[in-house]
């Protein structure tokens, strides 16, 4: 099994992705919230490198400004899809009696069942689907150290009856 138990757990469920395409539909949402936010962003540092133009004469050159900044924006935005990308083929996901774990490599991310905070899921026309264990507006990445999400869940009706039965919380549908 891919995943270290804890003593006296158990597993409940086991899955895999049921489909190998990066993007979900949220993701959709949280490229929006990138690009608005990169856009402000862009701006407050090309207002900063103005001043600091004015005070120093350092740049020499403001389209390289403009690129590292545009660089960045890009990177900060596709990371996430990124990581899932080069991860979801051997991907596996627990649901045991203590927590729910993804596996998308060597080093397993958990999050305990008392630890979740929303219970939000969406349906496939094949019955897989999505679901959303917390309130983050960014997808999972590399940086995160605990499950937000779990996608192409196979069977997701299943799995989010089994994680409402767990945790207590209604399951909603988006």
């Amino acid at each position: 099994m891919g995943v270290d138990l804890l003593p006296d757990e158990h597993v409940l469920w086991q899955g895999e992705p049921a489909r190998r395409t990066v993007f979900t539909r949220p993701d959709l949402r949280w490229i929006r919230f990138s690009l608005k936010f990169h856009a402000v962003l862009f701006l407050l540092i090309v207002a900063v490198a103005g001043v600091v133009q004015g005070w120093s004469g350092y740049f020499g050159s403001w389209p390289v400004v403009f690129v590292m900044c545009a660089g960045f924006a890009v990177l900060n935005i596709a990371e996430p899809l990124i990581w899932r990308r080069l991860t979801l083929h051997r991907t596996t996901y627990y649901v045991t009696d203590q927590r729910v774990v993804s596996v998308p490599g060597r080093r397993a991310r958990s999050v305990r069942l008392t630890e979740i905070v929303t219970l939000l899921f969406t349906e496939e026309p094949d019955g897989s689907g999505q679901i959303r264990l917390d309130g983050r507006m960014m997808p999972d990445g590399f940086g995160n150290g605990s499950v937000g999400e779990l996608i192409h869940v196979p069977a997701v009706r299943e799995v989010v009856a089994l994680l409402s039965e767990l945790t207590g919380q209604p399951a909603k549908q988006r």
